[in-house]
């Protein structure tokens, strides 16, 4: 397969899985709390990788604990560092990302305090090792340099360029690329309503290029260099687990089947395929294993305030307590922590609608409904495990990914 190089922005993702979007000055508690390797190149650069490639990234740390996560993670994820510029000052590049379990929706607000690649670094590097070259277009100063030297000492490798934001002066780089890489995001701050419109324009900046750009629900459009401009629709899934990195996994696939000497339009399939794939899990890993199918641990309307609905769950140690309570549906581990035993183990779990709480029947210990406290009894302040669930448009329940 080939050896690709990418070159761009590798943060450290902080992400919080939330019930629903936070309004403005409210608190709520997050599900879950987890660290991955982000950045679209990095992203990108580790889906070629399971497909079989040997990926390099060319970017840029600081010297902060951080900066040693982000080299462990990408070394994880079989990405070669060799290339990384390390720097002295800054801090490593971070998200902070809220992603909403009742849509899949992600919202992200990025911190960054360190020098951009720099054109002299890159310059040293013999990137005509390389079979393909993927350039982030950010560092616009810096990127026309570089783009300037990949065309000048490459005689076959493809170059792609992502173009995710409107930055200035980057029109000017599109005919160096020989795939471009549009998003909506991109699309939208140059006044446009779709890509098609956005692609016809993009064609006479760049008429030798293939052009591809994404927009989410809707598709993709692309257009290969010379011919019509074409559609690929999304491929349907039946449950939205996690968008963060679906475009990076699409222009992975891409990459992938144009390496091979596929047509575009295979390419884009291929890309719609995968991204489809991703979206179905959380993370990157594993993304060419098949999916098995997530069962139901029950639906909203079998529940009740009044009473608790006890479900079996393979994928944990124990059953699972549903109840409703105010608009929502708490779940817990049905496991008393006083003695290790299930709350209905001696007889049902008796509920008190008006003071909110659960009754085990074997200790006689009172837990919150709302958090899962004990507040009265034997294991007194004690804590039932939450278990974070998802609730699709039919109203079934299912254990969060």
């Amino acid at each position: 397969m080939a050896k690709i190089l990418g070159i761009g922005n590798t943060v450290l993702d902080i992400i919080l899985k939330t019930p629903h979007y936070p309004k403005e000055d409210e608190e709520l508690r997050a599900n879950a709390r987890h660290f991955e390797v982000g950045g679209n190149v990095s992203n990108s650069l580790y889906v070629l990788s399971q497909l079989g490639h040997q990926s390099s990234i060319m970017t840029t740390i600081g010297g902060d604990d951080a900066a040693k996560q982000l080299l462990n993670g990408l070394k994880s994820r079989q990405i070669n560092t060799d290339h990384i510029q390390r720097f002295i000052q800054g801090q490593t590049p971070t998200s902070y990302i809220i992603q909403n379990t009742e849509t899949g929706s992600r919202t992200i607000t990025h911190y960054r305090d360190l020098s951009e690649l720099s054109f002299d670094y890159f310059a040293k590097v013999e990137i005509e090792n390389y079979d393909w070259l993927h350039f982030e277009g950010r560092n616009i100063e810096n990127l026309t340099g570089m783009l300037n030297i990949a065309k000048t000492f490459l005689t076959h490798q493809p170059i792609s360029l992502e173009v995710e934001k409107a930055r200035e002066g980057i029109e000017a780089l599109f005919p160096q690329a020989n795939v471009l890489f549009f998003s909506h995001h991109y699309a939208r701050q140059k006044g446009f309503e779709d890509g098609k419109a956005l692609l016809e324009e993009m064609k006479t900046l760049a008429p030798e290029s293939h052009l591809i750009c994404t927009w989410g629900k809707e598709g993709a459009w692309f257009c290969q260099a010379g011919q019509e401009i074409q559609h690929q629709p999304i491929h349907t899934i039946p449950q939205t687990i996690d968008t963060l990195g679906a475009g990076d996994t699409f222009n992975a696939a891409v990459i992938d089947a144009l390496s091979q000497n596929k047509p575009l339009f295979e390419a884009v399939e291929a890309g719609s395929k995968l991204a489809a794939r991703k979206c179905q899990q959380q993370g990157l890993d594993n993304l060419l294993t098949e999916i098995k199918e997530k069962q139901p641990l029950a639906n909203i309307k079998q529940l009740s305030n009044a009473k608790t609905m006890v479900v079996p769950c393979a994928d944990l140690n124990h059953s699972v307590i549903l109840i409703k309570h105010d608009t929502g549906i708490k779940a817990y581990e049905n496991n008393c922590p006083h003695q290790d035993v299930p709350l209905n183990e001696a007889y049902k779990i008796d509920v008190n609608p008006f003071e909110k709480t659960m009754k085990c029947s074997v200790h006689d210990a009172f837990f919150s409904i709302e958090d899962g406290m004990c507040v009265e009894g034997p294991c007194m302040n004690d804590e039932l495990v939450s278990v974070p669930i998802e609730i699709d448009d039919r109203g079934d329940i299912y254990l969060a990914s």
